[in-house]
């Protein structure tokens, strides 16, 4: 079987069409955040629905499913409270909402040879918040990967209940092993945050016991001038040209004077970056952990 894996689509469906034109596979796993950000979220849950995908909830579907924050980062926060509110919810049939709401925050696959595996969109500890960056060392991973129930914590990652985990959430595309486990994430397909704005997918093929991680070229063009019709005003707009043009995370502008509402709709800015030292430095991590990957 080739498991196809997608996650973060966030309203990009010209990403997701892109992947699942390209790819050969006999099965979908979509892993979470079909909303926001992006001009056709509504599209994008119908494509995934059309295509039979199994899909978790992600933090973001949960937000537009129940009216809640989408307790995203800091960095794209203010990004996401305010697209959500003005555009994502309008976007979005009634039916589409009670579909977010039936998603469930875990799934479990048997992939044969390759064992158990459990999907989710942030980690097994924090379903809809957890961040598993590529970066991270074994141990800090092993603690998120248990499940809280599990008390049988042992030295060698012998609490680790399934024998592949799949994750989203980090935008970040890679695959580890971690205590003998296979940790899998295909990284953002409809908005990359790692510096490769292309759509990012992975494919796991049991028959060959494999993982593949994948890039296909999309118009991303197309996508901002449809977010440049919805009328998006800066800052907002910039920084959204920023995380699907080129692939980065936006850093939130300096506040000018003004005055901040609840819904951020009132706040204007002076200057805008695009990404802070501290997103560089885990840039660079990240191509490390590529170069050590593509080494082995």
């Amino acid at each position: 079987m080739r498991l196809l894996l997608i996650s973060d689509a966030h309203g990009n469906p010209y990403a997701l069409k892109a992947v699942l034109e390209a790819e050969r596979y006999d099965e979908v796993l979509f892993l979470g955040d079909a909303v926001d950000y992006g001009p056709r979220p509504a599209e994008v849950i119908d494509m995934l629905r059309s295509a039979g995908a199994r899909m978790v909830m992600g933090n973001h579907d949960n937000a537009v499913a129940f009216g809640v924050d989408c307790m995203c980062g800091e960095a794209t926060h203010w990004v996401s409270v305010f697209f959500r509110a003005n555009y994502t919810v309008k976007l979005v049939s009634p039916e589409q909402v009670a579909h977010l709401r039936s998603l469930p925050e875990r799934v479990t696959l048997d992939l044969g040879p390759m064992g158990r595996a459990l999907a989710v969109h942030g980690s097994p500890s924090s379903p809809l918040y957890g961040y598993l960056y590529p970066w991270l060392d074994d141990e800090s991973l092993r603690k998120a990967l248990r499940r809280s129930v599990r008390l049988s914590a042992g030295p060698e990652g012998g609490d680790l209940a399934y024998d592949v985990y799949v994750v989203g959430h980090t935008h970040y595309q890679f695959a580890r092993r971690v205590y003998g486990r296979l940790l899998v994430n295909p990284g953002s397909v409809g908005q990359p945050r790692d510096g490769d704005p292309r759509a990012s997918y992975a494919v796991i093929d049991t028959e060959r016991e494999s993982v593949e991680l994948r890039r296909v070229k999309y118009d991303a063009e197309r996508v901002v001038k449809e977010i440049e019709a919805l009328g998006v005003p800066e800052p907002y707009l910039g920084a959204l040209k920023v995380m699907f043009l080129e692939g980065v995370t936006p850093r939130r502008p300096q506040e000018s004077r003004a005055v901040r509402s609840k819904d951020e709709r009132l706040i204007t800015f002076e200057g805008m970056k695009h990404e802070t030292l501290n997103e560089r430095s885990k840039a660079a991590a990240y191509k490390e952990v590529l170069g050590w990957l593509g080494s082995r």
